[in-house]
């Protein structure tokens, strides 16, 4: 783990006062809440279930995206036309795209969610990371140009050669143009889309648009290809305890979800 800040919290009130004092402001960080603690942060096509779909055939990806989109293309309106990874990663496809928020009350709610297996105990917790905005670059704008439906690709890597615009977003060390883009020298992307549906008090749903490059091995395999993926380092890791009470004060004295 890098030199994230830690902090463990019990209340709601620890919480705030948590987040008020934080190095780099409550603006400072993008938020992702999770009902347990995992080793990485990585998105659903890239966890390790379907990523061996993904390291046995390079083409997953795309085919699932439009064997999707031509059996759903009579419900696709403007906005699914627009925001096309958005719309199946709500619709539970496996994407690139690992979903954030702005709020880190929010965040905290999703730390406190009671888990699907019904496996939490008392002395089990949540986590809410925080990643530094001053490590994002919003391509909103890139990937709405580069990802539409029916593409030949969902995956930002391979324009990347293409257009120079990339170029800016590469650290400072390092400003060539890349024949193969160097994941660690790019920052985390940022996409937004707006909400399909309102009822959030959220302007837009915000993901990390997570890249990655299938490649072929360097020898024996047990797949046909490995895969190369960007990783976050979070810069704030917040361990939560007691988070049925927690979500309770969530639900009914701050009314975030009803």
């Amino acid at each position: 783990m890098n030199d994230a800040v830690c902090y463990e919290v019990n209340s709601v009130e620890d919480y705030i006062a948590m987040i008020e004092e934080l190095p780099n402001g409550q603006e400072g960080y993008y938020y992702r809440g999770e009902n347990r603690r995992y080793a990485t942060q990585s998105s659903s096509l890239l966890r390790s279930g379907i990523a061996r779909l993904l390291r046995d055939n390079p083409e997953f990806y795309v085919d699932t995206v439009n064997d999707y989109i031509g059996d759903m293309a009579d419900q696709a309106g403007e906005w699914e036309h627009e925001h096309v990874l958005a719309w199946c990663h709500h619709e539970g496809l496996p994407t690139n795209l690992l979903e954030l928020t702005a709020s880190p009350l929010r965040a905290l709610y999703f730390a406190c969610l009671s888990r699907a297996d019904h496996s939490e105990e008392p002395s089990q917790a949540g986590y809410v990371y925080g990643f530094s905005r001053e490590n994002t670059a919003d391509v909103t704008e890139l990937i709405l140009e580069n990802v539409k439906l029916n593409a030949s690709r969902y995956n930002l890597i391979e324009d990347m050669v293409d257009d120079p615009r990339w170029i800016n977003l590469l650290s400072d060390h390092d400003k060539k143009r890349p024949s193969k883009p160097d994941l660690a020298q790019l920052p985390y992307l940022i996409y937004q889309a707006p909400y399909k549906y309102r009822g959030s008090d959220e302007p837009n749903g915000l993901y990390f648009y997570q890249l990655f490059q299938t490649v072929f091995p360097s020898s024996g395999p047990e797949f046909s290809y490995e895969i190369m993926q960007q990783h976050y380092e979070p810069s704030l890791i917040v361990k939560v305890s007691n988070q049925t009470e927690i979500r309770e004060q969530l639900h009914h004295r701050l009314r975030l979800y009803k």
